[in-house]
């Protein structure tokens, strides 16, 4: 662990706590919580190496924030220099068991009381340094779909999944828990790939095959993509997605803020893809999309 610390202090709107939170643990933080004399105030801990990007994404973020939410409070980062200390542990006092769709029910590894609410599938984990907590708003978008398109549908066991930028696994696990039996899962960060390894062997499953494997490098074809990421990473990679996705195969992409959807709409049609579900959540959205078949 680095000898020096950065405390970020941010005051946030209420009902934008959640997503502000998982902003800070995707851009590196070891832990983030509330401040109990302060509410409606976030504490992040950052290493040294890493205070100068943080307050230059979070003040981008900001930026991005306001477009859709004219009432947010104006940015003002309190940043403390702190002692040497294990922050990823505190944390875990603010991720907690929970349902996170009516059918999938997150538990913290850590968590030996919670008992699992019947007929709920559980998802146990840790998320450790990687993004995907679960509780994103864009990761539950995700979850729902996977669960309306994969439950009920008659061919699951053969289909071929693939989850872009997994982060801690939990959608790469989600669909192995709907009935999905091939699932790949990718991810740049080989941090992400050790917590997404450690989190399948929480749920006792071994047949999820994980990695650093550049999406350029994989071969396809896969019925069904998932890709939970930035706008400018679907940019990207949207002819890889056109690449892996065979005819009438599925992709779903998320980490959309509402603004973003018409330029993801132009991306992908031209490449063959008919939208057939949008869902919201807060400012987030999320995009499921067809390959349409030749005539």
């Amino acid at each position: 662990m680095p000898s020096t610390w950065y405390e970020f202090r941010l005051s946030v709107n209420p009902e934008l706590k959640e997503i502000v939170s998982d902003k800070l643990f995707e851009l590196g933080a070891e832990a983030v919580n509330e401040n109990v004399d302060s509410p409606n105030e976030l504490q992040s801990y950052f290493p040294a190496e890493q205070k100068l990007m943080a307050e230059e994404k979070i003040a981008e973020f900001w930026s991005v924030l306001k477009t859709n939410n004219p009432n947010l409070i104006p940015l003002s980062i309190q940043v403390l220099e702190v002692p040497d200390e294990n922050w990823s542990e505190s944390y875990k006092k603010f991720y907690y068991a929970q349902h996170l769709t009516d059918l999938f029910f997150l538990k913290p590894k850590w968590d030996n009381q919670t008992a699992i609410p019947l007929g709920s599938i559980p998802i146990i984990m840790d998320p450790g340094q990687a993004f995907g907590t679960g509780l994103h708003p864009s990761t539950r978008l995700c979850l729902r779909t996977l669960q309306s398109q994969i439950l009920d549908n008659t061919r699951r066991e053969q289909l071929k999944c693939l989850d872009v930028g997994t982060g801690t696994g939990i959608l790469a696990l989600a669909a192995y828990h709907l009935g999905v039996q091939q699932v790949v899962a990718v991810d740049n960060d080989p941090i992400a790939v050790e917590v997404a390894k450690e989190n399948f062997e929480l749920n006792n499953i071994g047949k999820i095959e994980v990695s650093t494997t550049d999406i350029k490098q994989l071969t396809g074809p896969f019925d069904f993509v998932i890709s939970n990421i930035l706008l400018e990473t679907h940019r990207e990679l949207s002819n890889d997605y056109s690449r892996l996705v065979p005819e009438g195969g599925l992709l779903l992409l998320s980490g959309l803020l509402g603004y973003q959807i018409r330029e993801v709409f132009q991306l992908m049609g031209p490449k063959g893809f008919i939208n057939i579900e949008r869902r919201n959540y807060q400012e987030w959205a999320s995009l499921l999309f067809i390959k349409r078949r030749s005539k």
